[in-house]
């Protein structure tokens, strides 16, 4: 009789909790944010702060535990790090005074939609290699990825429909196709989330689905919709997916800089490392909080004494480190991080 080999066991992303929260947390934030202000459009101002100032500032410096966050990483990553932001920022500030504003403007709207996305893509990656299909090497999930790559394209095009020219206070001008051309991009998205809808409705009836994985994919699917389909104000789909986006990535980087150390404390990087131990969560975040609120700030006074203030000012130096941001993110996921080099004569970090 043939032996036939036993599928490979359910992991985790990281573990149950972490698993479930990265599921559960930035989707259900994101749509209580728009719930918030579209009840109480007066209150928009003040959520769009606090996801800016304890999300999205954070978002971005996050971005700097993986790439300069010691003299080590800095020296490793310096083009990345600080050549490279120097010349987009430059370069988006002159953007901004001789094309316009409205053209960086425009730049964010799609660029960032564009990151939406690709994060997207990186996390059900995540939540796919924990299924026993995932553990294959060379796996991909083609149905699974239709449906994140085809609902956002829609979406988008979809917004570009209807947005008018300003978004965020800020004037665009949106790549409108026809009509014709949405109804193609909307047919293609539903077909590709019937095909996920049924497969997994057989993963359900045979006891094979995967709740976190096909969870993730399903939230991917509503976040984008509301953002860009169903809410009728572009700045409230905005607010809502863009929380998701900045919690996921948060979460994540948290995530890959404790696992990293593992209890360990590097001493080329002992600041990064000692805040990055498992059951130091609030020190984690209490410390890039701190250090996002020194940036920005010094970066707002900046803005206002050496160029004065403006829309074309403003838009060019924070759009420009978004900007760096979106161009950092898509590589440095892909370079392993140098070595824990552990201190002489030190326990390990207790948990």
């Amino acid at each position: 009789m043939a032996v036939v080999a036993a599928p490979a066991p359910r992991s985790f992303v990281w573990n149950e909790t972490f698993d479930a929260t990265l599921l559960v947390a930035p989707l259900a934030l994101g749509l209580l944010a728009a719930a918030v202000v579209t009840s109480n459009p007066a209150l928009y101002a003040a959520v769009v702060l606090a996801d800016l100032w304890f999300l999205g500032y954070h978002h971005v410096v996050s971005t700097y535990t993986r790439l300069g966050f010691s003299s080590r990483s800095l020296l490793r990553n310096r083009f990345l790090a600080l050549d490279l932001l120097v010349v987009i920022v430059v370069a988006t500030t002159a953007l901004a005074f001789t094309a316009g504003a409205w053209v960086v403007a425009t730049a964010f709207l799609y660029l960032q939609w564009f990151h939406y996305m690709r994060q997207g893509y990186g996390i059900s990656r995540m939540y796919f290699r924990t299924t026993p299909e995932g553990q294959v090497a060379g796996a991909r999930d083609l149905v699974a990825n239709a449906v994140i790559y085809t609902v956002p394209v829609y979406a988008i095009a979809q917004r570009s429909l209807t947005l008018g020219d300003t978004f965020l206070a800020m004037p665009v001008k949106s790549f409108a196709p026809p009509q014709i051309v949405v109804s193609v991009l909307a047919g293609i998205a539903a077909v590709s989330v019937a095909l996920w809808f049924g497969r997994m409705g057989y993963r359900v009836a045979t006891d094979t689905a995967d709740v976190r994985y096909e969870g993730f994919i399903f939230s991917h699917v509503a976040i984008f919709l509301v953002g860009y389909v169903f809410t009728a104000d572009a700045n409230v789909g905005w607010l809502a997916i863009n929380v998701w986006h900045n919690l996921q990535y948060v979460l994540v980087v948290w995530m890959v800089n404790v696992k990293r150390y593992g209890g360990r404390v590097d001493s080329e990087e002992p600041l990064l490392s000692r805040i990055s131990q498992p059951g130091r969560p609030l020190t984690y975040f209490a410390c890039c909080m701190a250090i996002t609120t020194v940036i920005y700030l010094a970066l707002n006074e900046f803005t206002l004494l050496a160029l004065g203030g403006g829309l074309a000012a403003t838009l060019g130096i924070y759009m420009g480190i978004n900007f760096h941001h979106y161009v950092v993110d898509a590589l440095i996921w892909k370079r392993r991080p140098g070595p824990v080099k552990t201190e002489q004569h030190s326990s390990p970090v207790a948990a």
